[in-house]
């Protein structure tokens, strides 16, 4: 099995899972409950690290109960770099959809995709700062997963959806005609905490030639890539998610490939 498709495999897991969740709850079935916000596995609670410091910021306190529900999410992202983005998250799934179907239909987008973090870092300084000087959960409602999940949840209990999906659909329309990949790229606060989270020993793409392994420069990598980064260049991270599409793409035989994961 590709990357890609097991990637897919564990994207379609967590939609299948997000409708199941409160189709179970109204049956009385709670050993799973919660969102991308927070999610309860029976008495272990799971909170994403972006609304953790959101939590924080807006009550200015520090809660034993919410450190421990970061510890899973940020021991996985220390190991594994932004997997959760790649592999995981419902809105990167939708943005790889609109990225294929802007490709089928040609149309050609205004900007291209980021390659640098500074603008990430400024436009998550400016949320969080307005977060923790407000007390408002302005996190809350710039995280597209948790949002996704939650409008799930109440079109299954309440037959509709509420205003927020309404950034849902702007990241579509931004994403189809303005700038692609401009959410994953830069904009999403959640991507943004998480990218913060790395250690030399994180997961990530190296492109190393030697020992068999040579590249033939066909830049298929780098063309497989929707955040426009450049594998045999380098300097992918923070940006880079671990998708392995550029792996995918390369079409040297598996054990000569001079990309590869490594932590």
């Amino acid at each position: 099995m590709t990357i890609r498709l097991f990637r897919r495999a564990m994207q379609i897991g967590v939609m299948v899972l997000f409708v199941a969740i409160p189709l179970l709850n109204r049956r009385g079935i709670s050993v799973l409950s919660g969102s991308l916000y927070s999610l309860a596995i029976g008495p272990v609670w799971i909170t994403d690290p972006a609304i953790g410091l959101q939590a924080i910021l807006t009550t200015r306190a520090i809660d034993l109960t919410l450190l421990t529900s970061l510890t899973l999410p940020i021991l996985l992202t220390l190991i594994g770099g932004r997997v959760f983005c790649s592999w995981l998250c419902p809105q990167n799934a939708i943005s790889e959809l609109v990225d294929s179907l802007a490709g089928r239909l040609g149309l050609q987008r205004r900007f291209p995709p980021p390659i640098t973090p500074q603008a990430r870092y400024a436009l998550l300084a400016v949320v969080l700062t307005a977060t923790g000087l407000a007390a408002l959960p302005l996190v809350s409602l710039f995280s597209a997963p948790g949002i996704l999940s939650m409008q799930v949840s109440k079109f299954i209990y309440e037959g509709r959806v509420g205003p927020e999906l309404a950034l849902i659909g702007g990241i579509i329309l931004v994403e189809l005609f303005v700038a692609r990949r401009a959410w994953c790229g830069i904009l999403c606060p959640v991507g943004s905490v998480l990218s913060l989270l790395r250690t030399p020993r994180t997961l990530k793409v190296v492109f190393s030639e030697g020992a068999g392994r040579v590249c033939t420069h066909c830049r298929a990598c780098a063309r497989a890539c929707q955040l426009g980064l450049d594998p045999v260049a380098g300097n992918l991270y923070p940006q880079c998610h671990n998708c392995g599409e550029c792996l995918d793409a390369c079409k040297i035989a598996k054990d000569q490939k001079p990309l590869d994961f490594r932590w």
